[in-house]
């Protein structure tokens, strides 16, 4: 047969944070994780000789006359093992019976009515789930009230008595709250997940107790997970300016490449764009392997380029995400080395690469490089691809990369299938690919390939049995670019 829990005494502290004591004078408050099991009104001192250990001991009538009563009833207090002390409000507290309290470790307070303290604070341990649960409630108001994760975490470390809380990443970084939360190890440590506002993993909740019951630990669950959908509500705030900021962006660099003129000239400079000296463009575009629009990425996308390059925009665009860089040292090499490092390390929703325009003066050179950097990210996000491609690394072969590559494949294995049901095909095939690269050199295509360059002549006649002519100029183009296609196609030749 199951048994009902029986939930664990209040602390002396969740009486002072929300229960009876909220509006009580504090004195020697260094000690009040103790646990309040009874409550004692006592009119002469020596009834504290008679009070349950734990009790929260109340002084009024002739135990409450004078400071010396009252440092008498702290030491009796201390001999009882007293949860606190409280003593009317008539009663001045000197230094040195506040200085006493702290030496015994006792907690003092001073409320107004001292039998009305006593009917609230019995009243209040005896359904110790209701004063908790006003607690949780008090909670749950307050983060409705807060618009950042710093002011929710810290409603946390403000109101629950004995926690500290922290928000932290997965890899530790705290974004809100006390770091030394996340530093504590040990059982008095309750973690909640927080998704973010996509419902993905997004960080931790963290909070280490000072003590430990289960039916604290359960409170303190509950008020984490309250948190919970605050939190990812101030993510997506987060998340949505900069995006809508992107979309006006997108917009404004439309007109201002398609249809320039002295206005919108003007919009671009006043939202912090350099239009004049020398620009390098960069485009991210996703990698190959990211199913899906990419669309959905472009909050984090924005997001994570903002930590790294706060000063420079990135706007979305079609199918990817553009920037440039303005007089950089170093030109496409550097600011190559630098995208690879962001693409590297930042927290990207979707794997990306990049490609890197050749640099161009003022509007016009801008507009070159961008369309060079789409080339180039075209060519990056091949398979087989380098993360960052640099245009002036590539050239003009950079345009093979954005032919529809599978529909010409599927047409080069009719149009060649002679060669392609070869037993050799792949090797005659990457033989005449490098024959066509170096023009019809054999002595050129051998240093490529690595080989002798009878061995290429020997793959030139067995390539020329198949029925493939290198001789016509008709046919040059149409076989230089099945052999691109064949060999950069997703399906094997």
């Amino acid at each position: 047969m199951s048994r009902s829990r029986v939930p664990e005494p209040l602390s002396v502290a969740e009486l002072l944070h929300f229960g009876p004591l909220a509006k009580a004078q504090v004195f020697a408050a260094d000690d009040l994780d103790r646990q309040v099991a009874a409550v004692a009104l006592v009119a002469e001192l020596d009834q504290i000789h008679q009070c349950e250990p734990h009790s929260a001991v109340v002084l009024h009538g002739a135990a409450a006359l004078g400071a010396w009563a009252l440092e008498s009833a702290l030491r009796l207090a201390w001999e009882r093992n007293a949860a606190c002390l409280l003593a009317p409000a008539e009663i001045t507290v000197t230094t040195p019976t506040a200085q006493l309290a702290e030496r015994l470790r006792v907690p003092l307070f001073v409320v107004a009515d001292p039998a009305r303290s006593a009917l609230e604070l019995a009243a209040a341990i005896s359904d110790t789930e209701a004063a908790r649960a006003r607690l949780t409630a008090r909670c749950a108001v307050l983060f409705g009230e807060r618009a950042t994760a710093r002011d929710i975490v810290g409603v946390i470390n403000t109101e629950v008595p004995g926690v500290i809380t922290a928000l932290v990443t997965d890899d530790g970084h705290v974004l809100a709250g006390r770091s030394a939360a996340d530093r504590s190890q040990g059982s008095h440590r309750v973690e909640v997940a927080v998704p973010g506002p996509d419902g993905r993993p997004w960080a931790t909740l963290v909070a280490q107790l000072a003590a430990w019951s289960p039916s604290w630990v359960e409170t303190v669950r509950t008020i984490l997970r309250l948190a919970r959908a605050p939190l990812a509500a101030t993510v997506g705030r987060a998340w949505l300016t900069p995006v809508f900021q992107a979309a006006k962006e997108k917009l404004l660099l439309h007109t201002l490449l398609t249809a320039p003129d002295a206005t919108v000239e003007r919009q671009a400079r006043d939202v912090g764009w350099r239009l004049d000296g020398e620009h390098i463009a960069v485009f991210l575009k996703p990698s190959e392997r990211v199913p899906g629009p990419a669309e959905v990425a472009t909050p984090g996308v924005v997001v994570a380029w903002r930590e790294s390059f706060g000063d420079l925009p990135l706007i979305p665009r079609e199918d990817g995400w553009l920037s440039w860089w303005t007089a950089v040292p170093g030109g496409p090499a550097e600011i190559a080395t630098r995208v690879h490092d962001h693409l590297a390390a930042a927290a990207l929703p979707i794997p990306l690469v990049a490609g890197i325009g050749v640099p161009g003066k003022d509007l016009p050179g801008l507009t070159r490089s961008i369309s060079e950097a789409i080339l180039a990210a075209a060519v990056a996000s091949r398979p087989g691809g380098n993360p960052v491609e640099q245009f002036g690394d590539l050239g003009p072969r950079a345009v093979l990369a954005c032919l529809p590559v599978d529909d010409i494949a599927a047409a080069a294995r009719v149009a060649l299938v002679d060669l392609i049901n070869a037993p050799d095909a792949e090797v005659l095939l990457t033989a005449l690919t490098a024959l066509l690269d170096c023009a019809g050199s054999t002595g050129q295509a051998a240093t490529r390939l690595g080989v002798h360059r009878n061995t290429v002549l020997g793959r030139l006649e067995r390539i020329r049995a198949r029925g493939i002519d290198l001789d016509s100029p008709d046919q040059r183009l149409a076989l230089h670019l099945a052999c691109y296609a064949l060999l950069s196609a997703d399906t094997p030749t």
